[in-house]
């Protein structure tokens, strides 16, 4: 993934977005420049200073305490006060069945088969998620529906039973198990992974109860009673 979708949010200023390409990032506010060390390791080059090391781990970390997917900075997790709107460019995509992952003719693992349907707006507002086809057909390693272009998609977020990240897309799972991928041209899949659980965080705590899973399955439990939401 590259650096500027892993840190969609300066995590030393708290900037969004940072701007870059591949193993490379620059905040365009405070001007530090993020590169690819050995491993997990992220080197950042302040405008003055000495190059400093991080994991990857610590910088989203520091991302979260910025605001993370939020609108707002220095939120945490987000104020649930503040309106979550967005939109993003994507191929759309349904599980059409599953492809069989060999090594040495021993079966390790199975992958989805996305059958592509089109290209359009993915757009989170409220507690609404929709895709509306822009008429472009979304031709992928796995080919391209002959009816693709126009498929619309719209649910709720109580109707989300799963929500994951798959390189640089995201795959939620309704309530029926049908699974839906969200291949993004331009902007970053993890931070629309964090942007669908901080809404959905909110969306239950409204209920009074708490995320504690998202993958494979949302799992929720009742907050404490007398807890703040």
């Amino acid at each position: 993934m590259p650096i500027h979708h892993m840190l969609y949010r300066c995590p030393r200023c708290g900037h969004d977005p940072l701007e870059g390409r591949k193993g490379r990032a620059k905040c365009s506010s405070c001007g530090t420049r993020f590169e690819q060390g050995r491993g997990s390791l992220i080197l950042m080059r302040p405008p003055q200073g000495p190059v400093e090391e991080a994991s990857a781990t610590s910088l989203i970390a520091d991302l979260e305490k910025m605001g993370g997917a939020g609108t707002g900075r220095e939120r945490g997790t987000g104020s649930s006060g503040e309106r979550l709107l967005r939109e993003a460019r994507v191929a759309f995509g349904t599980a059409a069945g599953y492809d069989v992952i060999r090594w040495w003719g021993e079966v390790i693992g199975f992958s989805e088969r996305i059958s592509w349907k089109g290209k359009g707006l993915i757009r989170l507002e409220g507690e609404s998620l929709t895709f509306t086809p822009n008429g472009e057909a979304a031709v992928r390693g796995g080919g391209v529906d002959p009816d693709a272009g126009g498929e619309e998609f719209s649910c709720l977020l109580g109707d989300i039973r799963g929500i994951q990240i798959s390189s640089g897309a995201v795959q939620v799972t309704l309530e029926r198990g049908q699974l839906y991928q969200f291949e993004f041209v331009d902007d970053s899949a993890k931070r629309w992974e964090d942007l669908l659980c901080l809404a959905l965080r909110r969306f239950y705590s409204e209920k009074g109860r708490s995320v504690i899973e998202f993958k494979p399955r949302v799992v929720t439990e009742w907050l404490p009673i007398g807890s703040d939401r």
